[in-house]
This record gives structure tokens, C-alpha cells and sequence, in this order.
């Protein structure tokens, strides 16, 4: 029995002695080689603006080290240069001209209450930025009963989109003095608004209509004497959703569109509206659904307010969008942190990166407090191979980090924390004739000899065992 015990206990020994020289060697630097084998770029959108990038940016395959470049961005535009073409195409039909409204202790026509609302839009636009460029164009329908439904039933008033304030406010003198026809042709009126703004060539600039109106369309191009009906309802709304398709944003304002009945004789009893603002909301849709654009049902007291305030802000929005208390956490891979040296090349032009790996959780931390539109920031840090490294991670792919995670506020609203572990991989070899495994980890050979052994100690304990038993 002893004899039994000794030689288990001889077979445990070697194991260990086996096990031992299976382990992790230390390997020289100097020794190694290392190749990229993915150059992965993580790249990550936060909130509506932001954009995060990992990558890198170098490899010195001689000094064994990676230089990674960490960049966050604020997408917005920066309004202070944001350029704006704008159509102010204004009601000129009967209607506005014979309507009153009290306005600043006096009578004055409804269109005139819409022109002056123009005149204070235009000043605080062209105030705001001067590279923003207006045209005007009235609509309603031609004077000349014939050319009803026609090109005629718009006029272009400035022949380009302007800057100039004289211009301008000359141009809603004309619409003031302007006579034009008793029916609204919106849909040709629309058409003209985009003649106009196509006259403009210049790139990266918002495209506006915006349309003030007392009236729904009862006239449409090829239509004559419409009594509100699909006629000339339905191709209105088509060349909204036309100009919508191609970058041009429509705002419209109806003012005082009634609730009450349609009352035409020659309307058909079985006509689908019923309003004034059946069609009105068909066509334009609602304050919650709108067909494109924005759109504001308004009263006669609301119209100035909406203009210079509510119109005013989509224009030229008075909030930047703005990113604060960013969180970037770069996290690496613990054969990183065993094997290669961190150090910061660059510090970031905005916000503040720890200079250190926290071994807490084996990351860096970014943190920016504020990113304002078109902000860009970036740093850069190296990892270094280690004078001598882990034969563990010879052969094997190696991800310089783990994961990117990143917290952040739009406009104060805190944001949904996104996070990537793509990164770039790199690998270390080590050529022969350096005495180590030259095809990665061990641990396969380790098992296979725990393995092996564990087999050896259960046959010899099992025969030791029947041997007894035998002698008893």
C-alpha cells in the first residue's frame, strides 16, 4: 500500500513538474514582431448630433506601438452661419383686402396686418444673419377672367431672393397696392414660390415657403370656378408634398379658417367637405399632423405674434443645439494592460481625459462638459509593448480595447448611453528559433497533460486498487 501511495504521489510531482514548464514564459521585447490585423475604426452616433470615432492613426511595428485617436463632434451646423433662402408668398384675394382688424389702436385690412407682420419677419431675419436672402411672391387669382387656373393667377414681386431691406419692404408696398382676383389659387401660387427659389445656386442652405393665407383653395391650375372640392383641393396638397420631397420646407399660416358651412349654390349636395376647415386641414393637415412643413391655425390678434416669434424660430431657431456632460469610458482588454504601457501623446482640445489607466476597471475616462455646435475634439494616446511581455498572448489577435461607452446630455436632456467594441486588432509573433510555443497560448498543452495524467493516476489507483483486494 505504501509503495501504491508513493507512486501516486511521484505521479503528482511530475504533473506539477510538467505543468510548470508549460507556463507563461516572460518574452523580450526585442524579440517580438507585431503586424495590424484589423485596422477596425468604431465609429458612433449619440443623440441627433453627436459622433464619436476610435481608430488608429500609426503602428510602429519597429518600437512595437499603436497610437490610437479618440474625436467627438457636435454635427450642428453652428447657426450663427446658418445661411436660409425664404418665399414669404402672401394671400393678396379679395378677402384679405375687404377684411378689418384692429391692430395697435387702429382699423386696418387683414392684408395689410399680413404685410406689416412681413416687414418685422424680414428686420429680425436679415438682422439675425445677413446671409439670409428673401423674395416675395402675392397670389390669388389673375384679374382677367380668362387666364383663371393659369400661371397668371402669381406674380413674382422681387425677380430674385434679396438681402437688402429696401428692396424688400419696396416689394410689400407693391403687394399693398396690388389688385389680383377674388379666388385663391394657392397651388400655382406654390409653384411660383419655387421658381423663384430655384433661382439660388447656393450650396448647403435651408429652402423656405412660407405661406400666409386667409383661405383654402377653390382654384387650381386648369380648374375655373372650383366650390371648394377635390378639383383643386387635391392637386394643392400634391404640390406640397412635391415641394417637401425636394428640400423645401413649407410653413403656413391660415388665419380665421372657419368652422362654418360651406354655403355655395352650385355645390353638390353630396360634396366631401363639409368647412372651411375640412379643407383646410385635407389639404394642409393639422397643428399635430401636417402634410409638410409646419402649419398654424391662427386668429387676426395671432398673427403677428406667430410671425415674428413662432415662423421667426424655425427660420433662424434662437437655441443651438448643444451636447454637455459627456462621459467617454475607453475600456481595455486585461492582456493590454498586463503587456502594454498607456501614455497620453495629446491632451483633447475640450474636456479632460484621465492621464492614467484606472485599474478599477481597466479604462480612461473623457470628460467634456460642453460640445457647441460644429465643436470638434480630439486626443490621441500610445500603447507600448512592454520591455518584456507574456508568451500568453503570442499568436493570439489582440483588441486594443474592450469597449466605448458614452453618457451625454442634449440641450439638457440626458441621452441614451451608446456604446461599440469595435477596435484596431494587432498580433505578436515571435519567429524561431526563440525557445517558446511559437503558436499562442499554452493552455491547450496544459490541458492535454492534466488530461493525460488525470488517465494515468485513475488506471494505475484502479489497478493498485483490485490488487488489494485480490491479496485479501
Amino acid at each position: 500500500m505504501k509503495k501504491s501511495f508513493k507512486f501516486i504521489v511521484t505521479l503528482i510531482v511530475l504533473l506539477l513538474i510538467s505543468t510548470a514548464c508549460f507556463a507563461a514564459t516572460p518574452v523580450a521585447k526585442g524579440d517580438a514582431q507585431m503586424h495590424l490585423v484589423e485596422d477596425n475604426v468604431n465609429t458612433q452616433t449619440f443623440g441627433r448630433f453627436g459622433e464619436f470615432e476610435k481608430k488608429m492613426v500609426q503602428i510602429d511595428t519597429t518600437n512595437k506601438t499603436i497610437d490610437i485617436q479618440l474625436t467627438a463632434k457636435n454635427n450642428q451646423e453652428s447657426l450663427a452661419n446658418r445661411n436660409a433662402d425664404i418665399v414669404l408668398l402672401i394671400d393678396a384675394s379679395n378677402s384679405m383686402a375687404q377684411n378689418n382688424v384692429d391692430y395697435n389702436n387702429e382699423t386696418i385690412s387683414r392684408k395689410q396686418l399680413v404685410l406689416n407682420a412681413a416687414e418685422q419677419l424680414i428686420d429680425k431675419l436679415l438682422d439675425s444673419n445677413e446671409n439670409i436672402r428673401i423674395g416675395l411672391v402675392e397670389f390669388a387669382t389673375s384679374t382677367e377672367p380668362s387666364t383663371e387656373g393659369t400661371e397668371a393667377d402669381a406674380k413674382i414681386i422681387t425677380n430674385q431672393l434679396t438681402n437688402n431691406k429696401d428692396t424688400l419692404k419696396q416689394g410689400l408696398t407693391t403687394i399693398e397696392s396690388d389688385t389680383m382676383g377674388a379666388r385663391t389659387d394657392i397651388e400655382v401660387g406654390l409653384e411660383t414660390a419655387e421658381s423663384l427659389i430655384n433661382t439660388s445656386n447656393s450650396a448647403n442652405t435651408n429652402k423656405y415657403v412660407v405661406v400666409l393665407t386667409d383661405a383654402v383653395p377653390n382654384t387650381a391650375k386648369g380648374v375655373v370656378a372650383d366650390v371648394y372640392t377635390e378639383k383643386s383641393a387635391d392637386p394643392t396638397k400634391a404640390k406640397l408634398q412635391d415641394l417637401g420631397t425636394k428640400g423645401i420646407e413649407v410653413i403656413s399660416m391660415l388665419i380665421n379658417i372657419s368652422d362654418d358651412p360651406i354655403v355655395v349654390s352650385s355645390r353638390p349636395e353630396d360634396a366631401t367637405f363639409k368647412t372651411y376647415k375640412d379643407v383646410a386641414e385635407y389639404v394642409f393637415g393639422t397643428a399635430l399632423r401636417p402634410t409638410t412643413g409646419s402649419v398654424y391655425y391662427v386668429t387676426d390678434e395671432q398673427v403677428v405674434n406667430t410671425v415674428t416669434n413662432n415662423i421667426y424660430a424655425e427660420l433662424v431657431p434662437e437655441n443651438d443645439y448643444i451636447l454637455t456632460d459627456i462621459v467617454i469610458k475607453d475600456y481595455f482588454p486585461q492582456n493590454i494592460i498586463d503587456n502594454f504601457e498607456f501614455a497620453l501623446l495629446t491632451n483633447p482640445e475640450i474636456g479632460n481625459v484621465t492621464a492614467e489607466v484606472n485599474k478599477n476597471d481597466n479604462s480612461i475616462t473623457w470628460t467634456i462638459d460642453r460640445l457647441e455646435p460644429g465643436q470638434v475634439a480630439t486626443f490621441i494616446y500610445r500603447l507600448t509593448l512592454k520591455d518584456t511581455f507574456s508568451s500568453d498572448i503570442v499568436g493570439l489577435n489582440l483588441p486594443t480595447n474592450e469597449n466605448v461607452t458614452i453618457d451625454y446630455k442634449e440641450n439638457d436632456i440626458p441621452g441614451d448611453t451608446v456604446q461599440n467594441n469595435k477596435s484596431p486588432i494587432v498580433a505578436l509573433d515571435v519567429p524561431a528559433p526563440k525557445d517558446i510555443p511559437q503558436t499562442g497560448s499554452n493552455t491547450p498543452i496544459i490541458a492535454g497533460s492534466l488530461i493525460s495524467v488525470a488517465v494515468v493516476i485513475s488506471l494505475v489507483s484502479f489497478i493498485i486498487v483490485k490488487r488489494n483486494n485480490l491479496n485479501k
